[in-house]
């Protein structure tokens, strides 16, 4: 009822303001007509007046109303000053007589307002505490959630294609990527057949001398033919279309491990169900694993370690946007579960140590914890970018630029941070156009998908994510259920 107030009193003073003396008439009349009629549309009595909606359809009747008349204003700025005492005079009458009708004509229109928006006390004291906020919440989490696989899927295909979309567009069609699509078996230049299959970065493709490799026989079972140097393989090659990539199958070991801890993170839980994961035959079907995971199980499996110091850092390809892919369920968890910014960032930081050492990427994960407990619990865009705009602050990068192009990055965290942020100031309400516009980018290109996902879908809602966001990845059903499961658990309290 307040609103309606003062919506009524918005527009009465732009009407006023706006609308010339010689014009106040006419569309003053037609103004308070349509007040009370709707346009029209509705009868004065019992008119389906539900809320304020007569104040967001009387809205673009303002805004043409003010362009009109500001119109007709520039064609009247030639009257003679002989004539402005008089004008004066009729400004003076038109707007006595205009508020004093528009003040008659809204009585009914809030009344009617106010009785069809009105809840009976019982209702509302029986409402839940909260039960709005937490309607809200739910929606940004699920829909964080399918944004997050959407955006690793969708990538896929174009991963590490440093050509660009002109690259993307040769392989799959002059529009480039526009749905989910299987990825290429072959890419040419492609670094998986340059990489280490017994550990980081470059190297050996021989298996050691106990006669076995970490590709193949230890994790990514059946796939070490794929990263012979001989071969230009797609580093995804065997994946179908919408199917996720291993950092987003480990996502959803992770947040299986959350839910068996009660909706929160737990490092000791998650490291056992990741060497699970890892070490069983057919867990999932990538070709590739990246390089924390290859020292990871290299350090387990030839040099027996303890599995908590078995994180590794090759100084080159750990401190990458990948880390933050499992921070970003972890900040998802624990800003469900109502806890502080502090502890929402502790929980990503030790999520990013069970399979990587480094303190660059847990202090990154802090960070980014930030963002992804503001993607869920701003009402506002414009607070949104606040935040954003904070973050780059701390990190003494460049301010987000929603205005700025899609760029294509390595996956180094210094190079693919920023461009990140500006995707996400750009793309705000637009999640699907932001992931096929970070497919078409190619590059690093998938876990910046995924982590742009996760935000971009919660800032949408899930009831506003077009259905082929969700029909189209691979594992749509078993997601379903690990998704409603994840939620109810975190969102328990």
């Amino acid at each position: 009822m307040f609103i309606s107030l003062l919506e009524t009193f918005y527009a009465t003073i732009s009407y006023m303001i706006m609308v010339p003396a010689q014009h106040k008439a006419g569309l003053l009349f037609r103004w308070v007509s349509w007040l009370l009629y709707g346009g029209g549309n509705s009868r004065l009595l019992g008119a389906p007046m539900a809320g304020s909606h007569w104040v967001t359809r009387l809205k673009p009747r303002i805004s043409r109303i003010q362009a009109e008349t500001l119109r007709k204003t520039e064609l009247s700025s030639g009257i003679s000053s002989n004539k402005k005492g008089m004008r004066r005079k009729t400004s003076f009458n038109s707007c006595y007589l205009g508020f004093l009708a528009l003040a008659l004509s809204a009585v009914p229109v809030m009344v009617f307002s106010f009785l069809s928006t009105a809840k009976p006390a019982t209702a509302v004291a029986n409402a839940a505490p909260g039960a709005r906020t937490t309607v809200n919440l739910e929606a940004r989490l699920r829909g964080s959630l399918w944004g997050f696989f959407a955006g690793d899927a969708l990538a896929a295909p174009s991963h590490w294609y440093y050509g660009g979309l002109g690259q993307v567009k040769q392989d799959y069609g002059s529009s480039g990527i526009t749905d989910y699509v299987k990825p290429k078996a072959n890419l040419a230049g492609s670094i998986l057949n340059k990489s280490n299959i017994n550990g980081g970065g470059r190297g050996t493709f021989s298996k050691t001398a106990g006669g076995i490799s970490i590709i193949g026989d230890v994790i990514n079972h059946g796939k070490r033919d794929y990263w012979d140097p001989s071969k230009q393989i797609h580093y995804h090659a065997t994946l179908q279309k919408g199917e996720n990539t291993l950092e987003a199958q480990l996502a959803r070991v992770l947040m299986k491990s959350i839910v068996a801890c009660g909706g929160t993170f737990n490092a000791d839980h998650f490291r056992e169900a990741y060497i699970t994961f890892m070490t069983t035959p057919g867990s999932h079907n990538d070709v590739y694993a990246s390089t924390c995971h290859r020292m990871f199980f290299a350090n387990l499996k030839l040099r027996k370690l303890d599995p908590k110091y078995c994180p590794d850092n090759d100084m080159h390809n750990v401190d990458t946007i990948d880390g933050l892919v499992l921070p970003t369920i972890s900040a998802l968890a624990m800003t469900a579960q109502g806890e502080s910014q502090e502890n929402v960032a502790k929980a990503a930081a030790q999520t990013a140590a069970v399979t990587r050492r480094s303190d660059q990427l847990e202090t990154m994960s802090r960070l980014w914890s930030q963002i992804v407990r503001a993607s869920i619990t701003e009402d506002s865009d414009e607070d949104m970018m606040k935040d954003l705009t904070s973050t780059a602050k701390q990190l003494g990068i460049r301010q987000p630029n929603p205005r700025g192009p899609d760029e294509m990055t390595a996956c180094y965290i210094s190079q693919s941070f920023p461009p990140t942020i500006n995707m996400i100031a750009k793309y705000q309400g637009r999640c699907w156009d932001g992931l096929l516009a970070n497919a078409n980018c190619g590059g690093e290109n998938v876990h910046r998908g995924s982590i742009l996902g996760a935000v971009l879908g919660a800032r949408d809602g899930l009831q506003n994510l077009p259905i082929m966001l969700r029909d189209g990845l691979y594992d749509k059903v078993s997601l379903e259920q690990e998704i409603d499961d994840f939620v109810k658990a975190v969102m328990k309290k």
